[in-house]
């Protein structure tokens, strides 16, 4: 090469460079002047520019990676952020190797932190959209290379907390799913333990720096190594340990309100629990798209307490803020709940189908895929053993019905078979013990009444043995009732009757049960407690249980084994044929109608009424507590139903035959 010709190839790479360098500076100062949000479409304009200008810069892909990220709301959306998350971290590893490593020297620091804090948020965005579309394991060699760096500050991102997450979240997998994890939950948990005390042990040789740098974020880490102990102590039933956890958090201003109030539900503390629920929403204000905690169990707290229409408003605005985005699908779970104890099968189904058919993201949640299958199929089940209590309820002579035989039919094989794989899914669950079993745990989406109904066809001796060792070692006082009511259970599906009345009445004498809060499980118990008096032939005693569970809660009542006593008052009009149709109608549901009015016993009232020339049937529920229940429907096809109905809380939909609850 001639001397004339390398002088030519240096001037013209110095004229490439020069050119580069300043495409770059227009870049930064077009950076600069952005003050719009990365949601915005400006944001992507801005990236793609960028990218014309210089491709190999990361400036470009870092700008379309946020608007990507944050205007993303299914797996697809994170899906697609991966990519320019992925060059960006990779041509700022490629440009700036100098101003990413670490250096305690402020005035070196002055120049380099700009290009670290990105980073830092780089590494944060693409591990989360790794964890939103499982693959937790990318997750974590991306989380690695963050530790790697090893940068005095991470400017709010820890890769350790991070760490400690995913293997929480991913505990009950094998690590033929996914080799990081280990053999067992146990192992795992332990291992999400010690990486959240890695955060303070990381943390100490920079402590000085960040209080001198970043006074601001001086107790960000305590906050975060407070945050995952408090949720995986909690996790562990170390309820003790979990409060200390939370009270330094108070004290640090970073308790999660949701996680709270988590711990005081499995604790049944319901009324703190609905306290902290209501600020989680307050302090959440559905800004971001995911799933919302607070809405699906404190929906389950009215459940508990009978109040139907305040659970159904909580998920039905949480649905029409969220849409069909990240938390639709529990939210179609919780709403298929409040609808199944509202007597509303059909609804439930409704919601229980479209969280089946909606690909659900997990987002800001330890509860997963797993999770989220097992209710959706746990409500199929539900539905197909009601609708087959229901059509007995309908119509006492149903075995003269060739539709009623059939329909049950179908539905008998079809709930054996979702009982079927329930129970298969159980005995698969490396968790049942640590969170199925316990009742009530942080991890457990899947509730008391519910899980009966799972496991109620087990071994009675085993369970019984289970769970008295559980209510003899677990450290939650308000729980021990609920574990006397499992026994109870089964000692009564044994033909135990004395037995179960013995732990049945434990339940009622527990100084912890909240009369207010705890609505369902009396009415379960005063249900348990008619069963075994019937079964012990004392109708007297089986009849007054049967009308306190009425009191307590009447939406469950058609769908029991018992048949309710009631008295019946009719006032006619005419005595027409209308007339006496709709009392024969009444009168065919699977009630016991008394000939000679009962004292202590609810009374329908009846009265035939005319305004303005329309037929018109008023009814009332007196001699009870329940007291309130009255209305009019016009004489109809479907009155009968209607009023039936009505008595017990539920109203009657005749066009689609299902139902919903009336909070009268």
């Amino acid at each position: 090469m001639t001397k004339m010709l390398r002088v030519f190839l240096f001037f013209f790479l110095l004229s490439i460079s020069a050119q580069l360098f300043g495409q770059r500076i227009e870049i930064d100062r077009l950076e600069r002047d952005f003050e719009g949000s990365f949601r915005d479409r400006e944001a992507y304009e801005l990236s793609q520019k960028f990218i014309q200008i210089d491709s190999t810069y990361y400036t470009g892909h870092y700008f379309e990676a946020l608007y990507r990220y944050f205007r993303a709301s299914d797996q697809l959306g994170y899906q697609q952020a991966i990519k320019p998350l992925t060059k960006a971290i990779f041509y700022m590893d490629k440009d700036y190797s100098r101003e990413l490593r670490r250096t305690t020297d402020l005035f070196v620091y002055i120049n380099t932190y700009q290009y670290q804090r990105k980073y830092a948020v780089l590494i944060d965005l693409l591990e989360k959209c790794y964890q939103y579309t499982n693959e937790p394991d990318k997750a974590i060699g991306v989380i690695r290379k963050l530790i790697k760096k090893d940068f005095v500050f991470n400017f709010g991102v820890q890769p350790y907390a991070s760490l400690s997450w995913i293997y929480h979240r991913n505990r009950t997998y094998k690590p033929d799913k996914y080799p990081f994890l280990k053999n067992s939950i146990e192992e795992n948990v332990q291992l999400a333990s010690k990486f959240a005390d890695s955060i303070k042990i990381t943390t100490r040789k920079n402590q000085r720096y960040i209080r001198q740098w970043f006074a601001d974020f001086a107790n960000g880490a305590d906050g975060s190594y407070y945050h995952f102990k408090d949720l995986i102590y909690s996790y562990l039933l170390k309820i003790d340990s979990a409060e200390y956890c939370a009270a330094q958090l108070e004290r640090l201003d970073n308790l999660s309100k949701n996680n709270y109030g988590n711990l005081q539900f499995i604790q049944a503390n319901y009324e703190k629990a609905e306290e902290y629920y209501d600020m989680a929403r307050d302090q959440d204000g559905y800004q971001f798209k995911s799933t919302k905690e607070f809405d699906y169990m404190q929906s389950v707290i009215r459940i508990f307490k009978n109040d139907l229409k305040g659970a159904e408003l909580m998920v039905a605005n949480s649905l029409d803020v969220l849409g069909p985005t990240p938390g639709f699908g529990w939210n179609n779970i919780a709403m298929a709940r409040v609808n199944y104890y509202a007597g509303d099968l059909e609804k439930s189904k409704e919601h229980a189908d479209k969280a089946a058919q909606f690909l659900e993201t997990h987002i800001n949640s330890t509860w997963g895929k797993l999770q989220y299958d097992r209710n959706t199929l746990l409500f199929e089940y539900l539905y197909h053993q009601q609708k087959i209590k229901e059509i007995r309820f309908n119509n006492k002579f149903y075995w003269l019905s060739l539709n009623d035989l059939t329909d049950i039919a179908y539905h008998f094989f079809k709930k054996e078979n979702a009982h079927l794989i329930l129970t298969s899914d159980l005995s698969a669950n490396p968790e049942r013990f640590l969170v199925l079993y316990n009742i009530f745990a942080t991890e457990n989406t899947i509730f008391f009444d519910e899980i009966w109904e799972i496991i109620k066809t087990f071994n009675s001796k085993y369970f019984i043995r289970l769970f008295e060792e559980k209510r003899n070692s677990d450290p939650r006082p308000g729980i021990i009732k609920y574990y006397n009511y499992y026994i109870a259970k089964f000692h009564l599906e044994d033909g135990e009757d004395e037995l179960a009345i013995s732990h049945f009445q434990k339940v009622l004498e527990d100084a912890t049960l909240d009369p207010n809060y705890e609505k369902l499980l009396i009415g379960r118990v005063y249900e348990g407690l008619a069963l075994a008096y019937d079964n012990l032939e004392m109708p007297e005693e089986s009849d007054s249980f049967l009308v306190r569970f009425y009191e307590t809660y009447p939406q469950l009542v058609p769908f029991s084994p018992l048949k309710m006593k009631m008295n019946l008052e009719v006032s006619y009009q005419s005595r027409s044929e209308e007339e006496i149709e709709l009392v024969e109608a009444i009168k065919s549901t699977n009630l016991q109608w008394t000939e000679a009015k009962q004292e202590n016993l609810p009374t329908l009232q009846i009265n035939f009424e005319v305004e303005d020339g329309k037929k018109q049937v008023a009814y009332s529920i007196v001699d009870t507590k329940s007291e309130g229940v009255e209305g009019r429907v016009r004489l109809e096809t479907a009155a009968a139903e209607k009023v039936i109905y009505a008595a017990f809380g539920i109203k009657f939909n005749p066009t689609s035959k299902s139902t919903v609850a009336v909070n009268d």
